[in-house]
């Protein structure tokens, strides 16, 4: 079971939060009010990604999700069709979300030209964000990838690659809010799914590890469930019961 760092989680997700401004300049600025040096910034059309020494000293990738239109979760299903393809694409050890794959694909080639000989590297982001953090191993060497967090993404992987990946995971911890429907999406896909391990849930101001199939599952009528600024209260709430 994975060891939870509370302080460590409260500051990915305000990370994750602001990996979303969509200016490079508003950018370096939320990340050095939590402390954190921006090294490199990317942005295209259609993802974001931005690259820092963390207040605890860790060089980290945190890659932005899904743009909520006009900070609308109801308008998120457009913004999906627009990021994401879900076609399961062949990778060493199983198969994996087309579109999380090309995302990626630009991703940790570029981490990976601003990461100095032998610095670890830790992997994290929201939505489609969390979805393309679950890629990481096809990309990171493995002793050179330091942690991965996963905040509320679509299912990435199938389990022959979760499988093949196992040891990898072990240093992934995957977390999802209340009844967010995004966790489940996509939600006619049977090949994709989430790790086989326990999720951290954050629920009824309290928290616990759950593998998905014990979840009781997202409801249309929790969309907000997904916004960071729920997640980022959610934690509150968590680290206040330990």
């Amino acid at each position: 079971m994975l060891t939870l760092d509370w302080n460590a989680l409260f500051a990915s997700i305000q990370r994750c939060n602001a990996a979303y401004c969509e200016d490079e300049i508003s950018t370096r600025r939320q990340f050095a009010a939590m402390g954190a040096e921006v090294i490199a910034w990317c942005s295209d059309i259609q993802h974001q990604a931005v690259l820092s020494i963390s207040a605890d000293g860790v060089l980290t990738l945190t890659n932005a999700g899904t743009r909520m239109s006009e900070g609308n979760s109801y308008n998120a299903v457009a913004d999906l069709w627009q990021d994401v393809d879900f076609t399961p694409l062949v990778v060493p050890g199983g198969r994996v979300a087309a579109g999380a794959h090309m995302r990626a694909q630009k991703t940790y080639p570029w981490a990976l030209e601003h990461l100095p000989d032998g610095q670890m590297l830790r992997v994290e982001g929201h939505s489609l964000g969390g979805q393309e953090t679950h890629l990481a191993p096809l990309f990171i060497p493995a002793p050179r990838l330091h942690s991965m967090i996963a905040w509320e993404p679509p299912k990435a992987g199938d389990l022959a690659y979760y499988t093949s990946q196992r040891q990898t995971f072990a240093k992934c911890t995957t977390a999802l809010n209340g009844s967010d429907p995004w966790m489940a999406w996509p939600w006619s896909e049977e090949t994709l799914q989430h790790p086989p391990g326990p999720l951290l849930w954050l629920h009824d101001g309290t928290w616990a590890w759950v593998k998905y199939e014990e979840w009781p599952g997202g409801s249309v009528l929790h969309f907000s469930d997904h916004d960071e600024g729920a997640v980022i209260a959610a934690v509150q709430r968590a680290m206040l019961v330990g």
